[in-house]
């Protein structure tokens, strides 16, 4: 079957995550991703663990790409790079703005061989403006655009602490995405290529769905308090854990509970009487409530007992355990990528997308290759260049082939 952009060459010149993601996703839909990482490497394959040499790490968000090196900072690195844009469809980058100018590899440059190129950059901070400089990481934006703050307020004022996932990453790549595929739509329609770019700062701002009520400078009504992001975690009689969709405080989580646990009498204590006294004493009838739900095994059980449909009761898993699941084995959720030349297995993440009239997603036994796997053939195919100059390329440090070394410094991001 075909797949939606099948006709489409991406030249990658992102590492990390946030450029990287978009670039598998693209790769997932069927476009041609050729990677391009410098010489010493894209620094999440130093990511550990490893498996055989290959970080799980760098697979998720590479699988799917043909990856050659290149030093761009050499007039033959360049050289090498210009001579593919032609073919070229999509040049994809995450360096600070203003870096691919000083190489002479901004748009502009690109554009005059190609003219219908897409050249998509993503930034910590976006192009043009007094942050623009700065470099970006996950952590750092979470922390000036509000997330950090706000997960630690809304969960008691506790003190503040990184998250482990790298949320402005993952939707920033995903914003890129949809950047590109507009940009795609519109050169469809009007024959001209563009620069787009998205900044990780927006990307973050615009999936906080609690952005526009902190702007308004106003304390939340107390029944928004509440909510799904408040309901506690309940420890089983196995030792597993579930959350359910309640929020205690609220009138209809009070009336659900109490009627679950046949317990009428906690609708006159005064500590409950009204939302406002329930948001105050918590604590209690979180507590009251984890002693109910203390006797059940699963969390089918609890849902069952509290019979009521928009209430919903979920076991707390690790990926691993959701892997292992019906519903991962007939959705096809996890796929199998072939990691290097080694060809071992590793599993990561399918894209969520399902098509009627195409096929999408990461290929059983993608590739997500070593550093310079496939120099030879992609730079005989889109470069032109033959065996002898490729050899002199690699000769000068100009391109690197297999596995990084292990416990050398990772490169500097961008």
């Amino acid at each position: 079957m075909e797949r939606p952009l099948q006709d489409v060459l991406v030249l990658d010149l992102t590492r990390a995550v946030a450029g990287p993601i978009a670039g598998r996703l693209l790769a997932d839909l069927g476009a041609r991703v050729v990677k391009i990482e410098p010489p010493d490497a894209d620094l999440t394959r130093f990511v550990v663990p490893h498996v055989d040499g290959q970080s799980a790490y760098f697979a998720q968000f590479n699988a799917g790409k043909e990856c050659i090196s290149l030093d761009l900072t050499t007039e033959a690195g360049r050289e090498v790079l210009m001579a593919m844009v032609p073919k070229a469809d999509i040049v994809l980058e995450n360096y600070r703005p203003g870096v691919l100018d000083k190489l002479r590899l901004g748009y502009d440059a690109l554009a005059e061989v190609n003219p219908g190129i897409i050249v998509a950059s993503v930034s910590g901070w976006g192009h043009g403006n007094s942050r623009s400089h700065r470099g970006a990481f996950a952590g750092v934006l979470h922390a000036e655009a509000g997330v950090t703050e706000m997960v630690a307020r809304r969960r008691g004022n506790e003190p503040y602490r990184n998250d482990p996932m790298s949320h402005a990453d993952t939707y920033t790549g995903l914003h890129a995405l949809g950047a590109i595929l507009a940009a795609l739509h519109m050169r469809h329609r009007t024959g001209h290529g563009q620069a787009v770019e998205v900044s990780m700062a927006e990307s973050t701002l615009m999936c906080n769905d609690l952005a526009a009520t902190d702007l308004t400078g106003q304390d939340p009504q107390i029944g928004f308090k509440g909510g799904q992001n408040w309901a506690a975690i309940y420890p089983l009689s196995n030792g597993r854990h579930v959350t359910v969709t309640l929020d205690l405080t609220a009138n209809f989580g009070m009336k659900v509970i109490t009627a679950a646990m046949d317990r009428p009498d906690l609708r006159e204590d005064p500590r409950f009487a009204r939302v406002e006294d329930r948001v105050n004493h918590r604590t209690e009838i979180e507590a009251i409530f984890a002693e109910w739900v203390s006797q059940f095994d699963s969390a089918e059980a609890v849902e069952a007992a509290i019979g009521v449909k928009s209430v919903m009761a979920a076991e707390v898993r690790t990926v691993s355990e959701l892997a292992e699941t019906e519903w991962a084995h007939e959705r096809g959720a996890f796929v199998d990528v072939v990691a290097g030349e080694t060809a071992v297995p590793l599993t990561v993440p399918q894209s969520p997308w399902r098509f009627t009239g195409a096929d999408a997603g990461a290929l059983p036994g993608s590739v997500s290759g070593d550093r310079g796997q496939h120099n030879r053939e992609v730079l005989a195919e889109l470069a032109g260049l033959d065996d002898s100059t490729i050899d002199v390329l690699e000769a000068d440090g100009v391109i690197s082939a297999g596995p990084p070394v292990f416990g050398q410094s990772a490169p500097t991001r961008r």
